[in-house]
């Protein structure tokens, strides 16, 4: 089964807010941030002073996370979404690895998006995601002889939900007993709970729809080896701006990089 990934940014209900400094959001449901995101409060109610607009998170639990706002009287209801995403590798760590001085910060923008840019090709290159994500998975069928769920990248988190649209147009959400999260595999996978069956009345086109939270809970559980991946993907290109042909030489840089990620690719096994 091959399953089409598309990455969304919903928006999380929010249950409450804490009389703190911060102040401590919790959620609904898993939220899937990362210390560091910029996140945006919307509709939350109730709080003095209000707990509204962009805001940095830090991430306490799957289901918690404080933002710099001092509350005295508490909240309920709202929304928060992720509107920027914390960097992998911070921007001094990157400068650092290419002997940039600190004060020098009139290419902090072409950095940031090169460590971007590094970190999406070891994403893509070792099916590893870094740091927490939300994904909706689309298929067109469950897994035969009601096999696991196997995901195309991990390590998985969460599952948020499974939802299926059956042959009447109807959406159907399993009930969350029915399934297993397994996330210790690379990549993770789902699996049916005993006596448990994967829906069969399914219409023709995309009918299946998987949500799933993915990646390291936080930076410090990151290999290191993928991190120092990342650094040297960005100094090469922040070193070598321009197309290189060096024939059928094999470059000291591309030895290196893939040693650092070869253990974390994705092996398939037919």
């Amino acid at each position: 089964m091959i399953w089409s990934p598309v990455l969304v940014t919903p928006a999380v209900a929010v249950v409450s807010s804490s009389v703190a400094n911060p102040t401590v959001l919790t959620t609904l449901t898993p939220h899937g941030l990362a210390t560091g995101d910029t996140v945006t409060v919307a509709g939350h109610t109730g709080s003095t002073p209000a707990v509204a607009g962009a805001l940095a998170a830090t991430v306490l639990t799957p289901t918690t996370l404080s933002v710099p706002v001092n509350v005295s009287v508490g909240g309920t209801g709202g929304t928060v979404t992720r509107t920027a995403a914390a960097p992998v590798i911070a921007l001094a760590d990157a400068k650092l690895h290419a002997r940039i001085p600190a004060d020098v910060t009139t290419e902090d923008a072409y950095v940031a998006n090169l460590v971007k840019a590094a970190t999406i090709q070891v994403e893509n290159d070792t099916s590893v995601k870094m740091l927490p994500q939300t994904y909706d998975l689309r298929g067109s069928a469950f897994p035969s002889r009601n096999g696991p769920i196997v995901l195309p990248f991990g390590p998985l988190l969460s599952v948020s939900a499974i939802q299926s649209t059956d042959a009447a147009a109807v959406l159907n959400t399993m009930t969350a007993a029915d399934y297993v999260s397994d996330t210790s595999s690379q990549p993770g996978r789902i699996g049916l709970a005993d006596a448990a069956n994967w829906p069969t009345d399914l219409r023709l086109f995309d009918p299946i729809v998987v949500r799933v939270i993915v990646g390291h809970a936080s930076v410090s559980e990151i290999p290191e080896p993928l991190r120092l991946a990342m650094l040297l993907l960005f100094g090469h290109w922040y070193a070598v701006r321009e197309a290189v042909n060096v024939g059928n030489i094999i470059a000291p840089y591309d030895l290196a990089y893939e040693t650092l990620i070869r253990p974390y690719r994705a092996v398939c096994v037919a």
